[in-house]
């Protein structure tokens, strides 16, 4: 069962002519002239908010959990051996990986290294110690992992944001919550982003993404991660829980 919070995300066909008026009316202020018209009208043009789901992660699986739970699966190996394994291919897949070595593990994908790079004049200039500012791990998953969708159950529940202003008002007393706010964050282009939910980009297989501060990262799709920041509050003052659903 995939818990999942519903948003409100601000979208606009024409964000990218909004953001140039914006920027040229900031450059008529700075030279002292009126802006243009039709410039004011489209910068103040109100942006279209559809309703998007986001992930709600009900509960962190450690690796000791993990053991646990596949030692709990018929496996003849006891918690302690799949603990010692787990750890003991985390360790080896690491060293694989800085030898510059691909890691296919069958149905849970393919493992490999992308780097974050600065731009250098010429091909001549370029440093690797002063140029490569990091080094991403990239999970291309495997198939079973590809058709998630098909099997996928979905359950509605309150966003992490939105129980901790019910338990805020709970301790403060109050008998109701503002929640209109609740799963919106701006973004410098005007834009609504979730909070607490998913951001996944994909990128071709051995291509490069630039990002905006110049830098380029290349290599595979992470066509299976994403960082799931929706957690959970038990609002009625406990330890942290699976949130209670809706309906």
């Amino acid at each position: 069962m995939i818990n999942y919070s519903i948003v409100m995300r601000a979208v606009n066909s024409n964000l990218l002519e909004i953001n140039a008026a914006k920027s040229r009316i900031a450059k008529a202020k700075k030279d002292g002239v009126e802006p243009d018209e039709n410039d004011v009208k489209l910068a103040e043009s109100e942006l279209v908010t559809k309703a998007y789901g986001v992930a709600q992660y009900a509960d962190v699986m450690t690796i000791e959990k993990f053991a646990k739970h596949i030692a709990e699966h018929g496996c003849v190996y006891s918690r302690a051996d799949i603990s010692a394994i787990l750890y003991m291919a985390v360790d080896c897949m690491r060293e694989e990986l800085l030898e510059g070595k691909k890691i296919r593990l069958g149905d849970l994908g393919d493992f490999s290294l992308s780097l974050v790079s600065k731009g250098a004049d010429s091909a001549d200039k370029f440093n690797a110690n002063a140029h490569i500012t990091g080094i991403n791990v990239v999970w291309d998953c495997g198939q079973e992992f590809k058709n998630l969708l098909a099997d996928a159950e979905f359950n509605l529940v309150a966003s992490r944001a939105a129980q901790a202003k019910v338990l805020k008002a709970i301790k403060a007393g109050e008998t109701t919550v503002d929640l209109s706010t609740v799963g919106q964050q701006s973004t410098d282009n005007g834009q609504q982003t979730p909070s607490g939910g998913n951001t996944q980009t994909e990128s071709p297989n051995g291509g490069q993404q630039t990002t905006d501060n110049g830098q380029q990262t290349g290599g595979g799709t992470n066509s299976g991660s994403g960082t799931n920041q929706g957690g959970n509050t038990d609002v009625s003052g406990g330890d942290n829980t699976t949130p209670p659903a809706f309906g």
